[in-house]
């Protein structure tokens, strides 16, 4: 059932009177039709896929009709961060950030018969090693095609990939099949687009669509705390502090673990004078960080450009324990031997690499 709030204490924030001078109305709200299709979308898809048979043959042609350039008979659809926009808009405009290719890529392939999914992928956190208290936990989306099980032999990894299924990404070069994820329904796709989609009309400096496109996206799904981080982002944006404080505490009430509202937290806290609640949440973010492996790796980075290599070596070491499975952190591995001298350690980094590009489930 749709979130309504309409007591309580955030019913002023959720309400717009602060941001419209007045309550919303529902007319006003955003309605895009997400998994869209035109006739020439129909009939792009029918003839990449004409003639084939098999699923997983149908899925690899359509996404490289879609990715090849136009000079090759292909759509040329290329990469843009930007703008978060409908699967029929990214089909024209032949640009789409991860959402919108993902959108226009299971329409297509629901057209043509297959059955496809949207599915989230939890990317590792990034850190700005230039503003060292800087968290970034970025979430992601892709295609997932779902292959027939007929006379089919596999096993299914929870919170990861079925490596029997197919994965389409518009950046595949980011994507590892033993990243957390899972299929999600259209209402929380729905939530990540008018979420995303709002950050960006209200960074453009368009604050009343930004506003009907962030409270639309809490109609569709009050449950991922990442929405509520970005609605009180938006109010601090606003100035509007208090409120943005009530909004992250919500969030964080939900999902007690959101470390990128805690990082906000801290600096809405120092914005408004509160320098103990500040270092509170920092510390608890520096905690989180320091124990993390790609922070680890991150610094062993560092370290090594420092040709500080026993230190690189070290925290490296501590990374592959905590998470066996990132290739990154075998190769740098690999790299800080070389530079050791110990060629057999490089080596056993580098066939622990190979064993984890050539697993097959």
């Amino acid at each position: 059932m749709p979130f309504m709030a309409d007591k309580g204490v955030l019913a002023r924030e959720l309400s717009g009177e602060l941001i419209l001078g007045r309550p919303y109305l529902p007319e006003e709200l955003p309605n895009a039709d997400l998994f869209g299709m035109t006739k020439e979308m129909q009939l792009f898809a029918e003839a990449a896929t004409a003639q084939l048979k098999r699923s997983d043959a149908k899925a690899e042609a359509l996404h490289k009709a879609l990715m090849t350039s136009v000079s090759y008979g292909g759509r040329g659809i290329t990469y843009s961060a930007y703008d978060t926009i409908t699967g029929i808009e990214a089909f024209e405009r032949r640009q789409a950030n991860c959402i919108s290719y993902t959108l226009l890529y299971v329409a297509m392939a629901r057209h043509v018969g297959l059955k496809a999914e949207v599915n989230e992928v939890i990317l590792p956190p990034t850190w700005d090693m230039r503003a060292s208290d800087t968290y970034l936990l970025m979430r992601h989306v892709n295609a997932k095609v779902f292959m027939p099980r007929v006379n089919k032999s596999y096993i299914r990894i929870i919170g990861t990939a079925d490596v029997s299924d197919i994965v389409v990404d518009l950046e595949m070069r980011r994507y590892r099949s033993h990243y957390k994820q899972q299929v999600i329904d259209k209402d929380l796709v729905a939530a990540q687009f008018y979420s995303n989609r709002g950050m960006e009309l209200a960074a453009e400096g368009n604050v009343r669509e930004g506003f009907l496109h962030l409270r639309k996206a809490l109609l569709m799904s009050q449950e991922p705390s990442y929405i509520w981080s970005n609605f009180g982002s938006f109010y601090r944006r606003q100035k509007l502090l208090p409120e943005a404080e009530a909004i992250y505490l919500h969030g964080l009430s939900i999902n007690p673990r959101d470390y990128n509202i805690m990082h906000n937290l801290a600096g809405l806290y120092k914005d408004m004078g509160k320098l103990e609640q500040s270092e509170y949440y920092q510390k608890r973010v520096r905690q989180y960080r320091n124990a993390n492996p790609y922070f680890m790796y991150k610094r062993a980075e560092e370290k090594m450009n420092k040709n500080d290599l026993q230190g690189a070596l070290t925290l490296i070491k501590k990374a592959i324990k905590k998470e066996g499975n990132e290739a990154r952190f075998y190769r740098l591995a690999a790299d800080i031997y070389d530079q050791l001298g110990d060629t057999d350690n490089a080596q056993n980094m580098r066939d622990k690499l190979y064993q984890l590009r050539t697993i097959r489930f």
